[in-house]
């Protein structure tokens, strides 16, 4: 089993089945929030091809390629929606016998707003494939957090005024 690690905001602990990620982004909750929730916005920083719906029982789905060029889904639904504080989804990608709990959470700190992305559940994933899943995931949130935030603050929203172009 994968010992937990810490690397700057990122905690992974496979035992407990839970990795959280935080970030702190130089752009106003409000605006973070936009780039979160509405889909010409998400769809610029996240992948084009993802579809989500930001409400309550809204769906999340993400066709993607593995490195063997193996096309799979991710798919998700909105369990919880708190306009601008955060949502929570149930998460799975479409050959696991498991879901998984993604909450999104966003706290206003100075100089601009800390996201926080819990993905917890990795105790259910098997054994053998869980430090691999654990890891792979880490290093995706990783990399869509650093794509929000650099959008984020190359596109303003560092008040609470609304944005144009995202």
């Amino acid at each position: 089993m994968l010992a937990p690690v810490t690397a700057g905001s990122e905690r992974v602990d496979a035992e407990t089945g839970r990795l959280l990620i935080e970030k702190t982004i130089a752009a106003s909750r409000q605006h973070v929030w936009r780039c979160l929730t509405e889909p010409d916005c998400f769809k610029v920083w996240w992948r084009e091809t993802v579809d989500f719906e930001p409400k309550l029982g809204g769906r999340f789905t993400e066709p993607w390629k593995t490195p063997d060029g193996t096309m799979r889904t991710t798919r998700a639904q909105v369990t919880a929606y708190h306009p601008p504080e955060g949502f929570v989804m149930v998460w799975a990608d479409e050959d696991w016998t498991f879901d998984t709990v993604v909450s999104v959470t966003l706290e206003e700190v100075e100089g601009g707003t800390r996201i926080s992305i819990e993905h917890q559940g990795w105790e259910k994933a098997p054994e053998a494939d869980r430090a691999d899943l654990l890891g792979e995931h880490e290093i995706g949130w990783t990399l869509h957090l650093a794509n929000l935030a650099s959008h984020a603050e190359q596109h303003g929203g560092g008040g609470d005024e609304p944005n144009e172009g995202h």
